[in-house]
Order: structure tokens, then C-alpha cells, then sequence
């Protein structure tokens, strides 16, 4: 019976969990893990297929557990997707470390499962491929064996020579057939060693302690014949078991010429050419490349070297022009041009298609002595499009870092002048390294924050253009974190949407405006409808408008006092979701604001879909161009539509009397920004409502 296949979520948020559980529990016996040391203890005790994983958690980031994963042979096999909200650092610092793919927050369960679903095929169908290849190059090389003039086998080296596998060769070479050899002598083949060669060659064979030390001795056999043949044995140790050394060994007739020797060892070089070097070019391969620039830097500690690479602009748009034997030209004139500017001085080869790396001597000189080897060489070239190659160089600092690694520091650097027309080569820096540190730093301090309520809400006055009032408020968030003061929730933000954090913190912050609500109703204060943030990963909570509604009814407070922001991005990641919500909570007399609506892509698409009560209008439309220009006459044909779709309007990010008066003239309700007041943290927006009742009074 085939195992179900096993899919292990990683993710320190818990609804991340259960949404991704969701939407592959059919397909899948789901594990979850909360960290990343979790989900290492799950990796090491249990058999797992897929791996779907967060890339910031607490105990073990993301990273980590995919560096250990790719680090462990048993695991280093298993496909892992990432979970990102789009970072391109984080994402090729993923890629750097061998993610397979990403799926992005808030995550869209069709465009997940596709990539998962993908992955995984591709993964299956590389085993098929790998499972087949191996089946073909058996029987190629058991045909080869077979037609070797020589005799192959594996022997079992007690006080005699067992012989496990043989290959025909083998047994002719004994004057017998299959059959007959297998009958009688492979249970002990010295029965057919001829005088004192047995105990000499046991003895050798018996005593030898390292497996790398290859054993050869000339010796005398008798075949079925009675007839006498030299043959030359060369025997290596590959294993023990149960303290039985197992030799593999190659016989050759030495008897009439020891051609057949020769002949074995030119076979042997050949396959062993095939495997380790590229079939076009001749260079290394990624796997032999790896292994002796490995060798190289222990065979030079003192130097300092550089690891390159570079590939070529749009190769795949020559190869299409001018066909594959123009592609396959440029190719080998680069591996000759390698060849003759390199040779001794470091390493070369070819990594896939058009990339190349190259661990050569450190220092600008060398570089450019390889950049303009490779421009000389192709030269020769005459085609109408320009060939040119950019480079990506990363200076070795850690030797015990793997080199492919290495490799991908480099291809991190090169990725960042592809199509670049001023510049050829640019050099890694560890600004990468930098950022996953300082995001660590937030995931490290953030539940305790919310813990020691070091987040404060604080309120953006709105007020009524034409009256000058103060009619509603903003809520946002300020950290005062004990030690750095007042941190700019421009900096952590983006970050907690990224994690998923935000969802927590939105929730904090709707309770806290909640509980500022009955405050003033219990100081005999009238309040103001507030408006708070319901962040885009919420709609994939299906508990979402549950929560909301129990929060205001646990604090007595009517429906239309919180108002609920929502932003372009949440229609376009979620919208069948987010519109099931906006009904749900509009009929329960909730009203909902569409945030910064224009700035984005889709927002007049998203409008005729989207049923939004009031429109938050983004004043980047009167940025650097005051109250002329193209902009002022967008906005005020956005007021007009707003109004012809039975919307009210505000604008926020006033900024001068100027705007707010050009606002006012365009029929735009209300407005909100630093010209009227500048946020304000709980005790001064009291204050402000009590002035304002004392007006009234």
C-alpha cells in the first residue's frame, strides 16, 4: 500500500498554519510545526515529502532550517517552498540557500496550490528521470563489463575469496562458463590459485587497513584446461561488513600482452572524462567544478581568491536568431579563451547553458585580464547583435563555505547588472545578511511587545472641509519600544504584514480603541467614529466578521463608531472572500473605507466591484505640482465619480490651506492631515474631544 504523502507547514503564526492545513488536507497528512526547531525535530523523526516554510519564526528562522535541510544528506532532497510577501532580498536569499519556489502572503489558495502541486510533479518526474537514467546506465555498464576483455568482480575476503559478482570475462578468463564457474568456485576461488600465491594474497588482502590503498599482485591460475595463465589482480576495498573486508577487482591476462590493461584503464579514463567534464566545452561540470575548487583553495590557504560568475546577455535570443550552431560556437570560443588566460591560476568550468564560474587570484587586474580574454575570443564572432557578458564576483572570505554556495554569492551579484548598459560586473555585499539580522531583531521582540503594551494607538483627527469640525478619527500605531523610543511603524509594518504579526496587532489595536471608546462614554464624553485597520491576510480568516462583531458588542458600542479600513491589495489577493465579509459587516451597519484608493493599478476596476461606503483619496495626485496641473483634475474627477456612486470622500495628507481649500472646491467631504493635526496618542485626542464638547456647550 503507497504511503500518503506527508507535508510539513512551518509557520510561527497560527492561522497561516491552519489556512495552508486547509487547503492541502486533502491531498496531504499535514504536520505542523511552530518554529524552526520544531520543525527540524519533525524532519530527523519522521518520513516528509514537501516542506511549506516561513522564512522569520522564533528559535530557528526559515533560513536556517533550509541551510540545515540542505546540509543533511537525509533531508537535503526534500522540495522546500517558501512563504514570502514578495522581498526580493529575502527571495534570493533563499534561492542562495536551494529554495525551490515561494508562495506569497497573503496566500491565494489556487496560485499556492499550483505551485506546491508543480514542485512536487517536478520533483517526481527528476526521480523517474534519475530512476531511468540509472536503470539505462546499468545495463550500459553491465554490457560494457560484460565486453571488457578483462575479469571484473566484487570478492568477500574471509580465510578465503568468495566471489559475489563476476562478469563473463571473469569466468573465461578461468576457461568456464556462467554456470559452471558459479557452481563450483565461487563459493572459494582460491581453489584455482596456483601455489604460494594464496596465502601472499590473502594475507594482503586480509592485513590491508585503508581503503584508498589499491592492492596489486601478478599471480598464476589454473584454468579448466590444466592450462597455467598469469593474470594481474588489482584490488580496492570499498566496505566492511561485520569487520569482512569487500574488495571491488579487475583482472587482466597478462599471459600473451598486457594490452588488455591498457585497454581498461583508456576505458576507465573515458567514462571518468564523461563524468566529471562538460560534453560541448570540454570544461568541468558544476559538480566536478565544486569538488576541485574545493581542492584548489586547501591547496593554496595563503591566497586570497575570487569566485565569478558570468553569463551572457540574452543567449537564448542569439541561439533563436542564429540558430543552436552559432550558440554552441560562443560557448566553446569562452572555454578556449578560459583555457588560455587561466590554466594553473585557479578554476574554471561550465555551470549550465550560458554560466560560467571561475575561482581565479583576487584583485581587479586578474578580473579584467579574463574580461578582456573573453572579449578577444569573441571577436571572431560576426553576428549583428552585440554579445555581451556580465559578471558577478564574490571575494572568499570563509573557506568552509561550500562552493556552491559561493557560486550563488556570485550569481547574486551578477543578477544585479544583468541588462545593466553602464556597468559589466558588480561585487557581493552582505546588505542581505544585514536585513535578515534586523529582522530577526522584530520577530525576537514583538509578542513581547504586545505583551507590555509598548504599542500605543494613537488618532488622526478628520474633519469637515466646509465646517472646520472635527467629525471622525484614524487609529494608528506607534511602537515605544523601552529602549530605541518612538519606532517608525513605516519600518515595522511592512514587516509584521509580511510575517503575519499584523494580524495580532490589528486586533490590539481595535481593542484599545474599543476600550478608549467606553472610557470616554463612562467620563459622560461623546465620541467619534474611528476607523482601523483590517489588514488583508484578516479576509482569510473565516472567523474574521465573528470577531469583529463581538468585539463592539463586549463593549456596548454601536457599529457605525469603528469604521474598518481596508486596502486595494486585499480585493486583489482575496476578492471573493473580502466581498462575502464587506456584505456581512456592512448589514450589520459596520461602514467601510477604501485606504489610499489610486495608487494603485486596479483601482478603478476594483471600484465597480467593490461596494466601499466612504473613499480614502491618495494625495500623491497634487504631489510637486500644487493645485495645477494633471493631478488636481484626476482627483476632482474621482470626487465627481465618488459622488455619482453615492460615496463620500477624504482626503488625507493635507499638508497647506491651499489643498484644503482646492479640496473643498471640488466637493471633497472631508479631509485628514498634518495642516489639521498631526496624531496624536490617547490622552490629547480625549482633550481634543472635550475642547470640542466645551465648544458645543
Amino acid at each position: 500500500m503507497q504511503r500518503e504523502k506527508t507535508m510539513l507547514i512551518a509557520d510561527d503564526v497560527e492561522l497561516n498554519r491552519a489556512l495552508l492545513e486547509n487547503i492541502f488536507d486533502d491531498e496531504y497528512s499535514i504536520l505542523q510545526a511552530a518554529d524552526g526547531a520544531e520543525a527540524m525535530e519533525i524532519l530527523r523523526s519522521r518520513p516528509v515529502d514537501v516542506v511549506l516554510l516561513d522564512i522569520v519564526m522564533p528559535r530557528m528562522d526559515g533560513f536556517e532550517v533550509l541551510r540545515t535541510m540542505k546540509e543533511d544528506e537525509a533531508l537535503s532532497g526534500i522540495p522546500v517552498i517558501m512563504a514570502t510577501s514578495e522581498k526580493e532580498k529575502s527571495e534570493e536569499h533563499a534561492l542562495i540557500l536551494g529554495a525551490d519556489d515561494f508562495i506569497n502572503k497573503p496566500y491565494r489558495a489556487m496560485v499556492v496550490k499550483k505551485r506546491v502541486e508543480n514542485i512536487v510533479v517536478k520533483h517526481i518526474l527528476e526521480r523517474k528521470r534519475l530512476e531511468n537514467a540509472l536503470f539505462e546506465t546499468r545495463n550500459e555498464l553491465n554490457s560494457l563489463i560484460d565486453s571488457v576483455p578483462g575479469g571484473i568482480g566484487v570478492w568477500k575476503v574471509t580465510d578465503k575469496v568468495q566471489v559475489e559478482y563476476f562478469n563473463d570475462g571473469f569466468c573465461r578468463q578461468f576457461g568456464y562458463d556462467r554456470e559452471e564457474f558459479q557452481e563450483s568456485f565461487s563459493r572459494d576461488l582460491t581453489t584455482l590459485w596456483v601455489g604460494g600465491d594464496t596465502e601472499y594474497i590473502l594475507g594482503r588482502l586480509r592485513e590491508n587497513k585503508d581503503s584508498n590503498e589499491r592492492i596489486s599482485v601478478v599471480h598464476q591460475v589454473r584454468r579448466k584446461d590444466k592450462s597455467l595463465r598469469w593474470l594481474s589482480l588489482n584490488a580496492l576495498k570499498y566496505k566492511e561488513e561485520d569487520g569482512v573486508p569487500i574488495y571491488r577487482i579487475v583482472n587482466i591476462d597478462v599471459t600473451e600482452s598486457r594490452e588488455n590493461e591498457l585497454l581498461i584503464e583508456q576505458k576507465n579514463e573515458e567514462l571518468r572524462y564523461l563524468l566529471e567534464h562538460d560534453a560541448l566545452t570540454g570544461l568541468y561540470n558544476r559538480s566536478t567544478f565544486c569538488r576541485k575548487t574545493a581542492d584548489f583553495l586547501k591547496q593554496n590557504p595563503e591566497g586570497t581568491y575570487n569566485m565569478v560568475q558570468f553569463d551572457i546577455e540574452r543567449f537564448k535570443v542569439i541561439n533563436e536568431l542564429y540558430g543552436n550552431f552559432m550558440g554552441d560556437r560562443i560557448l566553446l570560443l569562452i572555454a578556449e579563451g578560459l583555457q588560455k588566460c587561466l590554466k594553473r591560476k585557479g578554476t574554471y568550468g561550465r555551470l549550465e547553458a550560458d554560466h560560467f564560474a571561475v575561482c581565479l587570484p583576487a584583485g581587479t587586474e586578474e578580473l579584467l585580464y579574463v574580461r578582456e580574454q573573453m572579449d578577444k575570443s569573441l571577436s571572431s564572432v560576426k553576428i549583428e547583435q552585440k554579445i555581451n557578458l556580465y559578471y558577478g564576483v564574490y571575494t572568499i572570505e570563509d573557506r568552509g563555505m561550500s562552493v556552491d554556495l559561493m557560486c550563488d554569492r556570485a550569481n547574486l551579484a551578477l543578477r544585479t547588472v544583468k541588462g545593466n548598459s553602464n556597468r559589466s560586473y558588480a561585487v557581493y555585499n552582505d546588505e542581505l545578511h544585514q536585513v535578515v539580522l534586523s529582522e530577526q531583531q522584530l520577530t525576537n521582540s514583538m509578542e513581547d511587545a504586545l505583551l507590555q503594551r509598548q504599542f500605543e494607538v494613537y488618532y488622526q483627527p478628520v474633519v469637515d472641509l466646509k465646517t472646520g469640525e472635527v467629525v471622525s478619527a484614524e487609529a494608528l500605531v506607534r511602537w515605544n519600544h523601552p529602549e530605541k523610543g518612538m519606532v517608525s511603524p513605516g519600518f515595522f509594518i511592512p514587516f509584521f504584514e509580511h510575517n503575519g504579526f499584523i494580524i495580532k496587532l490589528d486586533a490590539y489595536i481595535r481593542e484599545e480603541v474599543c476600550r478608549n471608546m467606553l472610557e470616554l462614554r463612562r467620563r459622560g464624553l461623546s465620541s467619534i467614529p474611528v476607523s482601523v485597520n483590517v489588514s488583508r491576510l484578516e479576509f482569510y480568516d473565516p472567523n474574521l466578521c465573528r470577531s469583529i462583531i463581538d468585539l463592539t458588542e463586549r463593549y456596548r458600542l454601536k457599529p457605525g463608531m469603528m469604521r474598518l479600513e481596508i486596502t486595494e491589495s486585499a480585493y486583489t489577493d482575496n476578492p471573493q472572500q473580502l466581498l462575502a465579509a464587506m456584505k456581512e459587516l456592512q448589514s450589520y451597519g459596520f461602514q467601510v473605507l477604501m485606504d489610499d484608493f489610486g495608487s494603485g493599478y486596479s483601482s478603478l476596476n476594483m471600484l465597480k466591484d467593490v461596494p466601499v461606503d466612504i473613499l480614502k483619496l491618495d494625495m500623491k495626485f497634487l504631489e510637486n505640482q500644487g493645485i495645477s496641473g494633471r493631478g488636481p483634475e484626476i482627483l476632482a474627477s474621482l470626487v465627481r465619480m465618488a459622488k455619482k456612486l453615492g460615496m463620500r470622500t477624504i482626503a488625507e495628507g493635507i499638508e497647506t490651506k491651499e489643498q484644503g481649500e482646492f479640496l473643498r472646491s471640488i466637493g471633497c467631504e472631508y479631509g485628514q492631515g498634518y495642516y489639521y493635526a498631526r496624531p496624536m496618542p490617547a490622552d490629547a485626542f480625549t482633550g481634543l474631544l472635550m475642547a470640542r464638547e466645551n465648544v458645543k456647550g
